[in-house]
């Protein structure tokens, strides 16, 4: 079995009988990846911690903050 690179996206191996990748195949045909809805909300101050929708900043920004506030 011979592969070859996609020729729309030239990243994904096929073999040679297919005209292109199922990730190209998925892109022409509307599907949504699945990757796309498991982006995850990174801190803005930190740039290191993940965010759930909610929050506007983590935990241990949100406590290095605090404590910023506490003192005199």
């Amino acid at each position: 079995m011979k592969y070859k690179k996609c020729p729309r996206c030239e990243l994904n191996y096929i073999t040679a009988d297919e005209e292109i990748c199922t990730v190209c195949k998925d892109e022409l045909s509307g599907k949504k990846s699945v990757f796309d809805e498991e982006e995850q909300l990174i801190c803005p101050f930190c740039q290191r911690n993940c965010l759930t929708p909610q929050e506007l900043m983590c935990s241990a920004c949100r406590a290095k903050r605090e404590r910023r506030t506490d003192e005199p």
